[in-house]
C-alpha cells in the first residue's frame, strides 16, 4: 500500500532489559531507513533494573541512554520510572533524554523537546496520566500549556502519554484531534489494536506496545509479582528481565502538513528481511 505522506515519524514502545537494547541497536537504523523516517522516538523507561524493587527498580542508566541515542534516536521518552535508580537525575541531564512534562519544574529532567530535521520542527511532548503517576499534574492543562508556549516555534507534535487507562488515553487523543500530530500510548506494554486516524487528523493507538521479551508479565519474570499478588503483601524480590528473545512494538506515523494520514503497526525485523 502506498501512503500519500510528507513525513514520517518512528515510534518505539517501552523498552524493556538489555537485549531489547541490544535489538534496537541492530535493527534501529536500518527501520529507519527503510521507513524513511524524519524523527525516531523511544520510549526506554524499562531498559534497565536499577534497584531492588519493582515499583522503583527500573528505569534507565546513562549508558543505556545513550546506546539508544547513538543507535538513531532522536529522542528517548520515559514514565512513571524516569526516576528510578541513583543515576537518574545523570540519565535525565542528557540532551533530548525527557522524563513526564506534566510532573513540575523541581523533578529532575525536562518532558519536552523541539527537533529540526529536513526543515521540520518537531516538537516531542512526555506525558503521563495520573493513573501511572499519581503525583503528576493534570496532563490535559500541562499539554495546553505546553502549545501555547511553542506557539508558532513548532511544525508537528507528538505526545507520548504514559498511561493506564484505555479511556484516558482516548478521551485525551479526542481532546487534541486535529492540534497534534499523534498521541501514542504507552505504560502497558500491550499493543493494541485500535491505531487509527482521529477525524481531525491526530494518529492514535492506546498502546505502541513493548520491545521485549513477550513471554513474560511484561518483560518481567513474573515469580515475584505472582507471589505479592497471592499474598497480598509488598513486592518482596527485585524485577528481573525475562529470557527469551524480545519483540518490537513500534509504529510508523505518515504526515502530510501538521497532521496524519495513517499510522501503521510495524513487525519484528529478521535478519532475512535486513540481508
Amino acid at each position: 500500500m502506498t501512503i500519500a505522506s510528507t513525513h514520517r515519524i518512528l515510534f518505539v514502545g517501552d523498552v524493556v532489559g538489555p537485549a531489547a537494547v541490544e535489538l534496537l541497536e541492530r535493527y534501529l537504523p536500518g527501520l529507519a531507513a527503510a521507513h524513511r523516517a524524519d524523527l525516531v522516538v523511544v520510549n526506554g523507561e524499562n531498559a534497565d533494573v536499577t534497584g531492588p524493587r519493582p515499583t522503583n527498580g527500573c528505569g534507565l542508566t546513562p549508558a543505556s541512554a545513550g546506546r539508544l541515542l547513538a543507535a538513531g534516536a532522536d529522542v528517548v521518552t520515559g514514565g512513571n520510572h524516569s526516576w528510578d535508580g541513583p543515576l537518574a537525575s545523570e540519565t535525565l541531564g542528557l540532551p533530548r533524554v525527557l522524563r513526564p512534562d506534566n510532573y513540575g519544574p523541581h523533578a529532575p529532567g525536562t518532558g519536552h523537546a523541539v527537533v529540526a530535521k529536513g526543515g521540520v520542527r518537531f516538537g516531542v511532548v512526555n506525558l503521563a496520566s495520573r493513573t501511572a503517576l499519581p503525583a503528576a499534574d493534570h496532563p490535559y492543562g500541562a499539554l495546553e500549556a505546553r502549545l501555547e508556549a511553542w506557539s508558532d516555534d513548532v511544525d508537528v507534535v507528538l505526545v507520548d502519554f504514559h498511561g493506564e487507562s484505555v479511556s484516558e488515553k482516548s478521551i485525551f487523543a479526542y481532546a487534541f484531534d486535529g492540534r497534534v500530530a499523534a498521541v501514542l500510548g504507552t505504560h502497558t506494554h500491550v499493543p493494541t489494536a485500535d491505531a487509527r486516524v482521529l477525524p481531525g487528523g491526530t494518529a492514535y493507538v492506546t498502546d505502541v506496545g513493548m520491545t521485549g521479551p513477550p513471554s513474560s508479565m511484561q518483560g518481567y519474570e513474573p515469580d515475584v509479582f505472582v507471589a505479592a499478588y497471592r499474598d497480598r503483601l509488598p513486592i518482596a524480590g527485585p524485577a528481573r528481565v525475562a529470557a527469551g528473545p524480545p519483540v518490537l512494538g513500534a509504529v510508523v506515523v505518515h504526515l502530510h502538513g501538521p497532521t496524519a494520514v495513517a499510522i501503521e503497526r510495524l513487525a519484528t525485523p529478521t535478519e532475512e528481511a535486513h540481508a
